[in-house]
């Protein structure tokens, strides 16, 4: 990898490890007014190099016409936001912050990279690559003011969907892995450190490229997505699936890493994208630990690994995924696949809601599997994985209204910062460890949507103005965080992060 400073003057410049230093080669004027014009590049290859060196050239040629365009991005940009009416300034200030967190988080093609995508966060080194369900959430937000910048961060992971003939998991047909960077991993031929295969990650694709077809109305993105969507979606299935009910379970991949069971169960917490989730620990009877299954295929052959644990997130994002393939079968002239999974959708939706749903609690949960017994995991509390089936649409009614009412009680989620990964009354639960209390912002967008799919609209706004309103200096000048402390507000690990500004912006733009 090369870094480079080019200046529109004769200048030199030193670059040390995090910092570098430039040097004037002439001496400044008293009063005078002096323009220099910089450029910082990473490059991957003599190729790129080269095809940098022209492009600065020409811009260096004509600076004024670059920045005039870029001017004229940004306008269509903060329009976009002024077009929205009866909305206080202090919350369209937040929606720019969104748009500049996720635009400066935006990296182009390079490297490994073939197309380009948004980062977690630029402002740390090990956030910059691309991550499957980040970049879906991302794209989401960013189709309502860059159409081309969300379609190409969808791009840039179906780039590495495994294909039936790869070298190194052709049983994997169909998957999209965890995470890429510019730099692929060893077993690819690369240097790359955080590359990782060892898991997928939550299929929120179908939602995200259909939520990118409402925006555009590009058929032909559809026809390009749907059979790469597909064969995602046909994946889970063939990999991860637990048993003659067709529900999935969140799973590892045949991989060196994952060499030991605790290395696969450590596998499977990140392919559920809850790292730490209580839901995941293993202090259950003897009877009901968490245990490692294999996945085999007909021939016997082993797949994959999943744990004897279904999870009610994962069926319910399942369940939401057939349907939008449903629609986007229909809208290509494909009648009988679209009936199919409409079909398929049906069956899910009753498992999750008689075996996933307690009425006692009014919440639904994971099961976890023993032979042929199976056990809701209620001793693990409330979690923000338990309000997935109304995002989803598949709650009843009265399921939904009973989940709404543990949402809204002040003790459990309805805190100050609203909606804690888990229920403020689970006796694990820590207001700052990452996924066992903290605001995450993405669990925050998708309960409030549930909240709306069920008419309960003044909870969602009230649940939308405190995320708002009590996120330390979100409405001042502090950096968007990466989740919040649910009783303070204060904000929590990484600064500028993408998947918070992403849900941000789309609470602004669809509740408030």
């Amino acid at each position: 990898m090369r870094f480079e400073i080019n200046n529109s003057v004769n200048t030199i410049t030193s670059i040390y490890e995090n910092s570098y230093q430039t040097y004037l080669n002439k001496k400044i004027k008293p009063k005078k007014n002096f323009t220099i014009y910089s450029t910082q590049s990473y490059t991957f290859s003599k190729k790129e190099y080269e095809n940098e060196k022209l492009i600065i050239e020409k811009v260096f040629k004509n600076p004024n016409s670059y920045l005039k365009l870029n001017s004229k991005r940004w306008k269509k940009y903060i329009d976009i936001v002024e077009s929205k009416k009866n909305i206080s300034d202090e919350y369209k200030k937040v929606a720019v912050k969104c748009i500049n967190t996720l635009i400066t988080n935006y990296r182009s093609s390079a490297g490994a990279l073939k197309h380009g995508g948004i980062t977690p966060s630029f402002t740390y080194h090990y956030f910059n690559g691309l991550w499957a369900w980040d970049s879906f959430k991302h794209s989401v937000a960013i189709a309502d003011f860059d159409i081309e910048i969300a379609k190409e961060n969808i791009k840039s992971i179906f780039d590495y969907q495994i294909i039936k003939d790869d070298e190194l998991r052709p049983y994997d047909e169909g998957a999209l892995i965890d995470c890429i960077f510019f730099n692929k991993s060893t077993a690819r031929g690369g240097m790359g450190l955080n590359w990782n295969e060892r898991n997928s990650k939550p299929p929120l694709a179908s939602w995200s490229v259909y939520e990118i077809y409402k925006k555009s109305n590009d058929i032909k993105f559809l026809e390009e997505m749907y059979p790469k969507l597909t064969r995602y979606h046909n994946w889970w299935y063939r990999n991860r699936c637990s048993g003659e009910d067709a529900v999935v379970s969140y799973g590892a991949m045949i991989d060196e890493k994952n060499n030991s069971e605790k290395e696969i169960i450590l596998a499977t917490t990140w392919e559920s994208g809850m790292d730490n989730a209580i839901r995941f620990d293993l202090e259950q009877s003897d009877e009901y630990k968490v245990k490692v299954n294999k996945s085999v295929d007909d021939n016997g052959t082993v797949i994959g690994y999943t744990i004897n644990q279904e999870s009610v997130d994962l069926n319910s994002y399942l369940y939401k995924e057939k349907l939008i393939l449903s629609k986007i079968a229909k809208k290509l002239g494909k009648e009988k696949e679209s009936k199919v999974y409409i079909e398929e959708s049906i069956k899910i939706k009753n498992y999750i809601n008689q075996y996933m749903y307690d009425d006692e609690t009014g919440y639904y949960y994971d099961i976890r599997r023993s032979l042929e017994k199976k056990k809701l995991l209620i001793n693990s509390g409330k979690g923000c994985e338990g309000f997935i089936p109304l995002w989803a649409n598949v709650a009843t009614y009265e399921q939904a209204k009973k989940v709404r009412d543990n949402i809204m009680d002040e003790n459990k989620f309805n805190t100050f910062m609203p909606i804690p990964t888990v229920s403020k009354n689970n006796k694990k639960y820590n207001p700052i460890d990452y996924w066992r209390g903290p605001v995450w912002l993405d669990q925050a967008l998708f309960l409030i949507e549930g909240l709306e799919n069920y008419g309960y609209y003044q909870d969602a706004k009230i649940i939308a103005k405190k995320l708002f309103n009590n996120a330390k200096g979100l409405m001042e000048k502090e950096p968007i965080r990466e989740n919040y402390n649910p009783e303070t507000g204060e904000g929590l690990n990484a600064t500028n992060f993408s998947w918070s500004a992403a849900a941000y912006y789309n609470i602004y733009k669809y509740i408030l």
